[in-house]
């Protein structure tokens, strides 16, 4: 067993495979082509005996490979009495010490890539099916089977962008962004990954004991300044009757924006006999940016369409005294500053 490093000067790069298992860590195999509409090393069959591989660049096994030139192979006739599957490959040998396109014959199924790193190593380009006792492809018997490769993705100052380089990913500010050939596209923001909490509910000033055993969890999750959020509790004990409204409080280092109130749902069970209800939590930033301030529920004071509906407040004990066996659940999102 030995160690090697380099290139350093004493310690060069000396042999093809070392280059190779080097060079390989730069680049994956495959056609340099920013999507799939591409026609680089594309391969086309016409009913004849030959299938063409158009022009273009790409990478096999740490080895550089460009075709700037229509190339192309001829089909292997098919004696047998079905239909034949096989690939057009690039081939990058150790033996020739180069990369060619070449076809390669296959059975019943496709054939088996070869990828030996101090031997032969292929890429495929295209599936062709060669019909039985026939030595021809025809369009509609090609399938494009390129492995794609290209950039990473591009650093970006803000205000400096360059072109947008179509299918091309483009970081900045923690916004991931893709390129159509015209214009920048916004793909993702960074954020928080999926996490929890444990939400604090309150009465005004005062902190509502649930019971020592309650279950009381926030998840969350923070894409950008959009955060999505659930919040069930399940009480185990029964708190007082307070004169303020229930609130909870929000994931923390995530406040709500002051530009406008976020609306959640919420639906409450009982599993001490006194049904269920469904309303909307709001986020009222004038008063708080941490906390859901209100659970209100829809109710009239008459039973005609001309009465007008109004909105209440969820209470500890009203409009249920929620206790023990009974669940909330609230669910929604907000926007961030």
């Amino acid at each position: 067993m030995a160690e090697f490093s380099g290139p350093f000067d004493g310690s060069p790069i000396t042999t093809q495979l070392q280059w190779s298992r080097m060079a390989r860590r730069w680049g994956l195999d495959g056609v340099h082509a920013l999507d799939a509409s591409s026609t680089a090393l594309k391969v086309s069959g016409s009913g004849t005996t030959t299938v063409t591989v158009a022009p273009g660049p790409a990478f096999v096994n740490g080895f550089y490979y460009h075709n700037d030139a229509a190339k192309n192979l001829p089909v292997t006739a098919n004696p047998g009495g079905a239909a034949r599957i096989d690939y057009v490959v690039l081939r990058a040998s150790m033996s020739t010490k180069k990369v060619t396109a070449e076809y390669k014959p296959g059975g019943t199924t496709a054939p088996t890539l070869t990828q030996d790193e101090a031997g032969a190593w292929e890429i495929p380009l295209a599936q062709c099916t060669v019909a039985a006792g026939a030595s021809t492809v025809t369009a509609a018997n090609v399938l494009d089977r390129r492995w794609l490769t290209d950039r990473g993705v591009l650093p970006s100052i803000a205000g400096a962008r360059p072109p947008a380089s179509k299918g091309q990913l483009l970081l900045e500010d923690g916004r991931l962004y893709v390129g159509d050939g015209a214009t920048w596209r916004w793909m993702a923001s960074q954020g928080i990954d999926d996490s929890t909490y444990t939400p604090t509910w309150s009465a005004g000033t005062t902190t509502v004991n649930w019971g020592s055993n309650s279950f009381n969890l926030g998840r969350y999750q923070a894409r950008g300044k959009r955060v999505d959020l659930t919040i069930q509790l399940q009480p185990s004990g029964n708190p007082p009757a307070y004169d303020d409204p229930l609130m909870v409080s929000l994931p923390p280092g995530l406040p709500a924006t002051t530009a406008h109130r976020s609306l959640f749902t919420w639906n409450y069970s009982s599993g001490n006999g006194e049904g269920s209800a469904v309303g909307i939590g709001m986020i009222f930033p004038t008063e708080y940016t941490n906390k859901i301030a209100r659970l209100r529920y829809s109710m009239t004071s008459g039973t005609t369409s001309t009465v007008a509906p109004n909105s209440f407040s969820l209470f500890t004990n009203q409009p249920f005294n929620i206790r023990s066996g009974d669940v909330l659940t609230i669910d929604g999102s907000y926007w961030t500053d």
